[in-house]
């Protein structure tokens, strides 16, 4: 952050000047580095990489996706916010870097708002409620109903302490009041494990690990979109089961350094917005469990405020102790 304000106007002036160059504002100088913050392979990745493929074309360049893993991500964020505002390193931007990361009160090298400079939000995400098949309910109610009556808490998993999958859970038993204990996994195979046998009563998972378990045996019971999603149109939605405005995502987004000029911004915008609109990435959506946005920078920086202020909420009675 320090070394931002420190940045003279001189040293900025030459910046400026190429982004008025070229085509709605600005044409990169070279490939642009497309930092993605966790390891090769999983879905983010794999959107990171259609997303790429489909927008260097649109620039006029090569974009290059770098995958920078590790600290829930904290690593691909640190790499972005100390580069160079020049567009020519940007962020697929997930709640692991930003908004939960600080939430939970892991400690930062970055400001997750001041620190970088909102680009596009991309995509959402909703997560799946599941059921345990030895609990015999049919549907979202029945299982809120025995929750909020069992006399003893029954245990849910999720994908790990301070992930989204066990805060949006917490959300959700205070709001819908369910007796409920966490029991946190590394990862969603074993929880599926755990759920099939009835060790776990219950869990939130992302809807392409859901649509990846094919033949599992589980009840999914809801989506945690305000609509429901396409790949799973015969879940409905928690609102739809009576929990007044319960919405959750696992959302992407697109950042880039505080202090990147607006033209530059304007231009990735436009070019990772059409590349959304591609048959390339539009054929893939569903598959990965996604749903195309396309707000602008304004719009994903009010998101992040209020994504930060919602996960601080949750939270903070939880006292979360990573670091």
């Amino acid at each position: 952050m320090k070394r931002r304000i420190l940045l003279s106007l001189a040293g900025l002036a030459p910046l400026a000047a190429r982004a008025q160059g070229g085509a709605n504002g600005w044409t990169p100088n070279g490939p642009v580095r497309l930092v993605v913050p966790f390891a090769p392979g999983g879905s983010q990745d794999v959107l990171g990489r259609l997303l790429a493929q489909a927008a260097g074309p649109i620039l006029g360049t090569t974009i290059v996706v770098e995958n920078r893993a590790g600290a829930g991500g904290v690593l691909g964020g640190e790499t972005v916010a100390r580069a160079a505002p020049d567009g020519q390193t940007i962020l697929l931007a997930t709640a692991g870097q930003l908004t939960i990361a600080k939430a939970i009160g892991r400690r930062l090298p970055y400001d997750p708002i001041t620190d970088f400079t909102p680009i596009l939000y991309l995509s959402d995400s909703p997560v799946a409620l599941l059921a345990a098949p030895q609990l015999n309910v049919a549907d979202a109610p029945a299982l809120i109903r025995l929750a909020q009556g069992a006399p003893q808490p029954l245990p849910y998993a999720s994908t790990g302490i301070g992930t989204n999958t066990h805060l949006i859970m917490e959300d959700l038993k205070v709001r819908a009041r369910l007796n409920v204990e966490h029991v946190p996994y590394r990862g969603a195979a074993a929880a599926f494990n755990d759920l099939q046998a009835g060790r776990i009563a219950l869990m939130f998972v992302s809807v392409p690990s859901v649509l990846a378990a094919s033949g599992a045996q589980f009840k999914v019971v809801a989506v945690t979109s305000r609509e429901r999603f396409p790949a799973t149109a015969d879940v409905p939605t928690l609102i739809e089961a009576g929990v007044p405005d319960f919405e959750a995502s696992i959302w992407t987004g697109l950042s880039a350094p505080a202090g990147t000029p607006a033209p530059i911004v304007a231009r990735l915008a436009e070019a990772f917005r059409a590349a959304m609109a591609t048959d390339l990435v539009k054929s893939r959506l569903d598959g990965l469990g996604v749903t195309p946005n396309g707000a602008d920078g304004a719009a994903f920086g009010a998101m992040l405020r209020q994504d930060l202020d919602r996960w601080t909420r949750v939270a903070a009675p939880l006292h979360i102790q990573l670091d």
